[in-house]
């Protein structure tokens, strides 16, 4: 399959839409449409998507999955929701700090729960 020219191959700034036609009745619709950042994923991206949509939202699955460990499938995870539009909260990264020092065993679990429950306050 094509993937969706999101760029212009030229300048690479983003490309616009101008006409939508439906196949079917060849009705036709004018106008400036702005195209949704799902449509404009990398092949990388768009494979990263679907495994995080095949695991079911769990990282360490898809860590399992890559052969890679959890931190780095949550740097990766980050990243792309950035590439969507979508910033982490201050609260996320709190949050991922606090699994960090979990993961690296610097805490234990109790503290880890007390100090994931402090930030959300």
């Amino acid at each position: 399959m094509k993937r969706f020219p999101s760029n212009c191959p030229v300048c690479d700034e983003s490309m616009r839409v101008k006409t939508l036609q439906c196949p079917s009745c060849d009705t036709e619709v004018n106008g400036d449409f702005g195209i949704q950042p799902l449509l404009s994923l990398s092949g990388d991206d768009a494979d990263f998507l679907m495994l995080f949509l095949k695991a079911r939202g769990n990282l360490s699955e898809m860590a399992k999955i890559l052969g890679i460990s959890y931190p780095t499938v949550r740097v990766r995870f980050e990243e792309f929701l950035k590439k969507v539009g979508i910033e982490p909260s201050q609260n996320r990264d709190n949050v991922n700090e606090v699994l960090d020092l979990l993961e690296q065993g610097d805490i234990s679990a109790s503290e880890a729960v007390n100090r994931v429950k402090k930030s959300r306050e």
